[in-house]
């Protein structure tokens, strides 16, 4: 994690503390439990939802959808980036992502098989949602061995035009959502291993520096 990446989580956070105590950030239920059918196949549960209400610059026609996915390189891998990364990260990210500038809705969903997530989120702009990958990439830079991580930057407004748009369908039988943890254990793990990730960055950024001769 770069100084730029961590200011501008610093001024997310703050931003996002304010919405918090003005009640603009809720957690709507109505589609956890829904699956999302992909084009090949693939089934994802939603069993979170993020939203900013009203949205920042909600009455813009320009919004755009950021289609966040990531995929374990094994299946213990993918266990493991659930229990201890994943987890924790969902219940501490809100407060950073919600503050960013456009932000407007995110929905959590997770793939039938271990190590596949799948995050969409819905941006004012398109600028707000490539400022939000790039410190996403920075962030994750230091976890690169846990799998592959993809971005998709779409013109549909709204998560549900992306949806039917598309060779895409929520099912409407619902499962399960995934068990979450109480989140103060989860919490605190995700905060570690995001200090964890910007101190690997800070050796790995010294070690490259060239030094001088005495």
């Amino acid at each position: 994690m770069t100084p730029k990446t961590a200011l501008v989580f610093l001024q997310a956070l703050v931003r996002s503390v304010g919405y918090l105590l003005r009640g603009r950030i809720e957690f709507p239920r109505g589609r956890l439990g829904d699956v999302l059918e992909l084009s090949e196949g693939d089934r994802f549960v939603c069993y979170r939802e993020t939203a900013l209400r009203p949205a920042v610059e909600a009455d813009r026609d320009d919004g755009v959808v950021l289609v966040f996915g990531l995929e374990s390189a094994d299946r213990e891998t993918g266990a493991t980036i659930r229990s201890v990364l994943f987890d924790p990260a969902a219940n501490v990210a809100t407060p950073f992502f919600a503050g960013m500038p456009g932000f407007r809705r995110k929905l959590w969903l997770a793939g039938r098989r271990e190590g596949e997530f799948l995050e969409l989120y819905e941006w004012a702009t398109v600028e707000d949602a490539e400022r939000f990958v790039d410190v996403m990439r920075s962030l994750l830079d230091p976890f690169g061995f846990l799998g592959a991580a993809t971005f998709d930057i779409v013109e549909d407004d709204t998560v549900d035009e992306y949806v039917a748009a598309r060779s895409l369908s929520w099912e409407a039988q619902r499962e399960s959502r995934p068990t979450r943890r109480r989140w103060r254990r989860p919490a605190v793990l995700g905060l570690l291993l995001l200090i964890g990730g910007y101190l690997a960055w800070r050796r790995r950024s010294d070690a490259d520096r060239p030094h001088s001769e005495p």
